[in-house]
């Protein structure tokens, strides 16, 4: 397998998983007015959405 090859992969391997951090981030904006908790909550989307899953289902 060329270098090439590998590092295109790697991008298509990575890109729904940019995109899913991505989109919890912007997600968690919605709900919060700060930053700092949006990119945080981008960077361990698993963690968020369990979270999310928890709090909502108990209001």
């Amino acid at each position: 397998m060329t270098p090439a090859t590998t590092l295109l992969l790697l991008a298509a391997l990575a890109a729904p998983l940019v995109a899913l951090a991505l989109l919890t981030g912007a997600g968690e904006r919605r709900r919060s007015p700060r930053w700092d908790v949006a990119i945080v909550a981008g960077a361990f989307f698993p963690v968020t959405w369990a979270v999310w899953y928890l709090r909502d289902g108990r209001d």
